[in-house]
């Protein structure tokens, strides 16, 4: 068994308790030689889009391992384990969406088992998911435990799909995107590309309803907005830059984005000037 050298972790349990700590208790019992990463753990509560996506996002960054992804506060979905990248790491966490755009991107499943053996919880009764379970299973995991051990193979093509949204390229070729994440830095990740919008030209109108806030009530947005030059920032009030990630986001020049009325899923429509596309 020569096991992994480091666990990573996500989870929606905040920092505000004794909770994170006694996660990396329980990975280091079983398997002291490893390093505990934390990834995140200030996920809005169940949120498993969020969760599904900050995964994707820096899955190609991670060092080989067990990956942990908690969320919420019952097992509502099964537990699951999957070896990914030849057996170079094993993803941990709940059947709910949060693993399958990970698995994706590193070209799929080697193996996906059902975790159900004494030491991992017992699944009807568990009222905490990450320290009952999943902690559990990938300390095991990182101690040289091989992945079968653990539980009940599954077919990996029926885990249950990501949440994660892909644009849409509407009948008239206007293409609605959406708002991933509106950052600490006022930039608004959308989940479009520059491919995907190259047929619209750089010139566009941004149409959205804007969030409600205090007194505001939501109200019907359109906007120019500029596609900024590849690897450069936006120049204009209103424009589309690339993000980290691939993906392109909405910045001001000189300020935020975030007083517009942008939150997480808010569809964003994309259209020239004109309405000239067919």
């Amino acid at each position: 068994m020569t096991g992994f050298d480091t666990v990573t972790l996500l989870s929606d349990l905040g920092t505000a308790d004794e909770s994170v700590g006694v996660i990396h208790s329980i990975v280091r019992q079983a398997a002291p030689h490893a390093a505990v990463i934390d990834l995140c753990h200030e996920i809005d509560p169940g949120d498993s889009r969020t969760a599904a996506l900050m995964l994707v996002r820096s899955v190609p960054h991670l060092a080989p391992g067990v990956v942990l992804a908690s969320l919420g506060r019952r097992l509502d979905r099964p537990a699951i384990a999957v070896s990914v990248g030849g057996g170079q790491s094993i993803l941990v966490g709940p059947d709910s969406g949060v693993l399958a755009a990970a698995t994706a991107a590193v070209g799929g499943a080697d193996m996906a088992i059902r975790i159900d053996v004494p030491g991992c919880g017992d699944p009807p009764s568990v009222l905490h998911p990450a320290r009952d379970v999943l902690a559990p299973a990938a300390g095991r995991l990182a101690a040289g435990e091989p992945i079968e051990a653990l539980g009940s193979p599954i077919e990996s093509t029926l885990l249950l799909p990501s949440l994660v949204a892909v644009p849409r390229v509407e009948d008239d070729g206007s293409v609605t995107a959406e708002v991933l994440s509106v950052t600490r830095w006022g930039t608004v990740q959308l989940n479009v590309d520059r491919e995907t919008l190259a047929p619209l030209g750089d010139l566009l109108v941004a149409e959205w309803t804007a969030i409600a806030t205090g007194s505001h009530p939501a109200e019907a947005n359109a906007q120019s907005v500029q596609v900024a030059p590849a690897g450069a920032a936006g120049a204009v009030s209103l424009a589309l830059s690339d993000d980290p990630f691939g993906l392109l986001e909405l910045t001001v020049a000189g300020g935020s984005a975030a007083h517009l009325g942008f939150a997480a899923g808010t569809e964003i429509r994309l259209r020239p000037p004109h309405e000239t596309v067919t």
